[in-house]
């Protein structure tokens, strides 16, 4: 019976929050809202965010699947009531990840999945359930999963994530600077300190075939929608190539980036 209403983008790319403001009322009851884009690479603004939940009385549920691999990230100051977020984009394996919550919201959630070792007492007629995390946590665990997470969690913070992200947003600056010199070459969204990804398109030339050409070059890209396609429809376009940054690329990666795509307009005689 829930109706779903979505906060608009402003034509940067950012989140319209005057618009936010008029949407979210007392009738709200969950706002979700993704706190790094994976797509445009903006952070969006949580404390503001969480204020306007706040206020109207409703849950703030914050997807961090991009921004715990990327940025510093303290549940304690972010304001949110539930965040969740995915091991892989932290370097660490895949199919497993994280859910936060405050203890009495996760105290008071109903388990989604049955089996061993979530039940506290059963009998033929009832059963109640273990204490949290283990009433979510049904069945066998992913062991190996939650070991390589760990091990990645601790390779992050050994690294230093306030350094990982300055070393990041300085590689996505050199990188957009060098695309945006190159004539044809659109970059989607007018974002400040742009961290992790450049979401972009060539002219006259399909993003399928931007990241061949580039696969072709010797440099990885990603091109669709990049699970968004709301978003490409807000922004205009059909879908899009993305140059994702991490803490191991370096300005030589950036280069080699621009450079490939100078290639594929060449080739394209673009």
């Amino acid at each position: 019976g829930a109706t779903m209403k979505y906060i608009p983008i402003s034509g940067d790319g950012n989140l319209d929050m005057d618009a936010a403001a008029k949407l979210v009322n007392p009738r709200t009851k969950i706002l979700a809202a993704v706190h790094l884009s994976n797509v445009l690479g903006c952070v969006n603004p949580v404390a503001e965010l969480a204020g306007l939940a706040k206020a109207a009385g409703a849950l703030f549920v914050l997807d961090g699947s991009q921004s715990a691999a990327h940025m510093p990230v303290s549940v304690g100051e972010l304001g949110c009531d539930f965040f969740a977020m995915s091991g892989y984009k932290m370097l660490g394996p895949t199919g497993i990840g994280v859910l936060w919550g405050r203890r009495k919201l996760l105290e008071e959630l109903a388990p989604f999945n049955t089996g061993g070792s979530m039940i506290e007492e059963v009998s033929l007629e009832s059963s109640t359930w273990a204490h949290i995390p283990q009433k979510f946590e049904a069945g066998t665990p992913n062991i190996t999963g939650a070991v390589g997470l760990g091990t990645a969690a601790e390779y992050f913070e050994n690294l230093g994530k306030v350094k990982t992200l300055a070393h990041e947003r300085e590689l996505i600056r050199y990188a957009e600077d060098g695309l945006r010199a190159l004539c044809g070459v659109e970059i989607y969204g007018e974002i400040e300190n742009r961290t992790s990804a450049i979401p972009f398109n060539i002219a006259g030339m399909h993003p399928h075939d931007t990241a061949s050409i580039l696969d072709g070059e010797g440099v990885a890209v990603r091109a669709g929608h990049h699970c968004a396609q709301p978003l490409h429809t807000a922004l205009g376009i059909e879908s899009s190539a993305r140059a994702s940054f991490h803490c191991y690329n370096t300005h030589e990666d950036a280069d080699r980036l621009i450079e490939a795509v100078a290639a594929a307009k060449s080739l394209f005689g673009l």
